[in-house]
């Protein structure tokens, strides 16, 4: 799977011109280069291979309060590499814990070893404080990060409809969701908010994305 990361980069300006250009002003346009790499690789198999062997703190581990062990992507990734989780809903941990090599925790000032990767599926988007997460993310010193979302692009058509007739938008999100990201706003977040390099963004399990970035090494 490292291959997929060294995907050659072109420059923004190397990609295809998109009607929208001529449509909008300059200032407002932006590109942000998305690959196709991971499009029908099973979510599982994916953080498999991204995780494989490596010492990773699972953001989010628990999926309260619809935790169900049989479907627990923590119990599932548990098998394949040495995983840590943390979730604020601490009350989900004596159902989980028995089943798991490694610890939980739901206070970040309890979370005091050094990761190789931190992996955040679907979690930004319940977030109050993104900054305040971010930055949290950050100080944990990881020297990769992994983060999935929900894509407004990949779920506008089966996700949101309109009835004019009775002026009601109908919409298809969890319920505790704040938002809905998008190529160059889960980019925005990740530059203005933390030091990471950006790696690389992908299309993921039909209707998320999925970021990879790292900490730059010392000059």
């Amino acid at each position: 799977m490292s291959a997929v990361l060294a995907t050659e980069r072109k420059t923004m300006d190397d990609l295809p011109v998109s009607p929208l250009e001529y449509a909008h002003q300059k200032y407002f346009v932006q590109k942000v280069k998305v690959g196709e790499d991971f499009v029908g690789v099973p979510r599982l198999d994916a953080f498999v291979a991204l995780c494989a062997d490596k010492r990773v703190l699972h953001v989010g581990c628990v999926d309260w309060p619809i935790t169900d062990l049989k479907r627990s992507l923590h119990l599932q990734l548990d098998e394949h590499c040495q995983l840590d989780g943390f979730d604020i809903h601490g009350e989900a941990f004596p159902l989980m814990q028995p089943h798991l090599k490694g610890r939980l925790f739901s206070d970040w000032a309890d979370v005091t070893e050094r990761y190789d990767t931190v992996l955040v599926p679907e979690v930004m988007e319940h977030v109050p404080d993104v900054q305040g997460f971010l930055q949290q993310l950050d100080a944990l010193g990881a020297g990769q990060y992994i983060i999935t979302v929900p894509d407004a692009y990949s779920c506008f058509r089966r996700h949101f409809d309109y009835n004019s007739g009775a002026q009601t938008f109908v919409e298809v999100v969890h319920p505790d969701h704040n938002c809905w990201y998008t190529p160059f706003t889960l980019a925005n977040v990740i530059r203005k908010y933390t030091p990471w390099q950006l790696d690389g963004m992908f299309f993921f399990n039909g209707m998320s994305l999925l970021a990879v970035a790292s900490r730059p090494q010392p000059a």
